[in-house]
């Protein structure tokens, strides 16, 4: 057993470990995401949109590479999809697969996995999948957005704010082509600063929880866990879900738990940037109450059989 001076040291090590390695990736994945919102109003995106149903959702769940998106921020911009006359099973797709399928959290899972492509495709697969088939049950339902939400957004009149303007949520797109090309880009630089910060805070809270679980967990409980695989993908769905951990840095939380298994750490990256505590309160505000629901049972339910499968293929 070690002393309390090697556990706190093992612990600090851990976390600053964790957090070290994933910072470079949440800095880029925030700059990117200003970069999406100063630059590509979402109005735009309306009209290249394919009129079929499967293709129309393809297209959303495949958006990510060119538009990524944090699960931080993916809700505001799906909504404001929705608004532009983004059809929502299209903007749900794009909601739910967009902080997974992007070049940003595709090369972190590969730099925080040491290169296992099983991983990086199984992440990928398994988030697309999941986004397509709760766009199809969106689409089946007709009407997911909230009521107040459509009463709030289709006011008229024109914001005044320079900031609404350079991130595509404002009307007044004669202002925004007034903004110098400097000022744009000072705007991706402060909003990319702001997401940092807001996301930064959550990859602390899940690099300290992770390095508090590796050194202080006793071995006892932590084997007995490790020991089912059954009990090893719901307790790491669990804990994706309390950590709310930012896609950007979530696969270095994953990859620090071991002896788990690549089935269960799988699952912590995938129901993360899907259900967890901060998307709960962005979903329970935009969406209806059925397809909140929906959107709460049925990725969880989805990831933990994938997730099962994935472990019994490999």
């Amino acid at each position: 057993a070690r002393t309390m001076p090697e556990s706190v040291t093992t612990f600090s090590a851990i976390a600053l470990a964790i957090f070290v390695e994933a910072m470079p990736f949440l800095a880029v994945g925030a700059l990117l995401s200003a970069a999406i919102e100063v630059f590509v109003p979402p109005e735009r995106l309306a009209g290249c949109l394919p009129k079929g149903t499967v293709a129309g959702i393809a297209l959303g769940a495949a958006a990510g590479m060119l538009l990524p998106t944090c699960e931080c921020g993916v809700v505001p911009v799906a909504r404001r999809l929705m608004d532009k006359g983004v059809p929502p099973h299209v903007a749900v797709a794009y909601m739910l697969a967009a902080p997974v399928v992007n070049p940003v959290v595709l090369v972190s899972t590969w730099v925080a996995f040491q290169g296992k492509p099983s991983m990086v495709a199984g992440r990928m697969l398994m988030a697309a999948g999941i986004a397509m088939l709760m766009a199809l049950m969106a689409r089946r339902m007709g009407s997911i957005l909230k009521a107040s939400y459509h009463a709030a957004n289709h006011s008229d009149g024109c914001s005044h704010h320079v900031h609404d303007a350079l991130s595509g949520a404002g009307a007044c797109h004669a202002s925004a082509n007034k903004i110098s090309l400097a000022a744009k880009f000072w705007s991706v630089l402060r909003h990319g600063g702001h997401e940092f910060m807001d996301m930064g805070r959550f990859l602390i809270v899940g690099a300290v929880a992770a390095a508090l679980f590796k050194t202080f967990l006793p071995q006892e409980v932590f084997l007995a866990v490790a020991g089912s695989p059954v009990l090893q993908i719901a307790g790491m769905m669990v804990l994706a879900v309390l950590l709310s951990v930012c896609s950007e840095a979530d696969a270095f939380v994953a990859a620090s738990f071991q002896p788990f298994s690549n089935a269960s750490q799988l699952a912590f990256v995938t129901i993360g940037p899907m259900v967890d505590l901060k998307l709960i309160g962005m979903y329970a505000v935009t969406f209806k109450r059925t397809f909140f629901w929906t959107l709460m049972l049925g990725p969880a339910l989805l990831v933990f059989a994938l997730s099962i499968t994935f472990g019994m293929i490999l």
